[in-house]
């Protein structure tokens, strides 16, 4: 009897986890300063978020995309960041810093969708730093093109 009750407690407990991590998968962790104002993110909770969208032309794709995210700033405020330079890390290691005030000063979004569907690491997915560079000429240089972090895994402020 005790031994059916712990396999049957097991199971139970397995399947939660295995439901729990289907679909809550954490794609996102935002750490502030101090480091304890950390927050991870998962593509529902990010979709919870105001959404932005805007269809522009980029040097990685021949024709102008539709990219569709929250606003990096509103992504920046749950972990309490407003200032300084943040570090974006991507999924291969690729790192850079950027101000916190291009979040501020530009639409910056975090992109989740592309064309209106989710992308896959091999889109440059599961997320996408996008600068509004159709609307801020100022934008179109090899230093804000560096800055758009694709397969963005984490930001933490610096």
């Amino acid at each position: 009897m005790l031994r059916s009750l712990l396999l049957s407690l097991c199971f139970a407990t397995l399947s939660a986890f295995a439901s729990a991590e289907v679909g809550e998968k954490i794609i996102l962790t935002v750490t502030g300063k101090p480091a304890t104002n950390a927050v991870q993110l998962t593509d529902a909770a990010l979709s919870k978020l105001p959404q932005k969208s805007m269809t522009l032309q980029t040097p990685w794709y021949p024709v102008p995309k539709k990219f569709e995210g929250p606003l990096l700033r509103d992504v920046l405020k749950l972990a309490g960041i407003s200032s300084g330079n943040i570090r974006l890390v991507a999924l291969n290691d690729y790192t850079i810093s950027i101000p916190v005030s291009d979040a501020f000063q530009y639409d910056v979004i975090v992109a989740r969708l592309l064309d209106g569907k989710p992308m896959s690491v091999r889109e440059k997915g599961p997320l996408f730093i996008v600068y509004p560079f159709h609307e801020h000429e100022e934008l179109r240089k090899t230093d804000y093109y560096r800055r758009c972090s694709w397969q963005l895994r984490s930001i933490a402020a610096e």
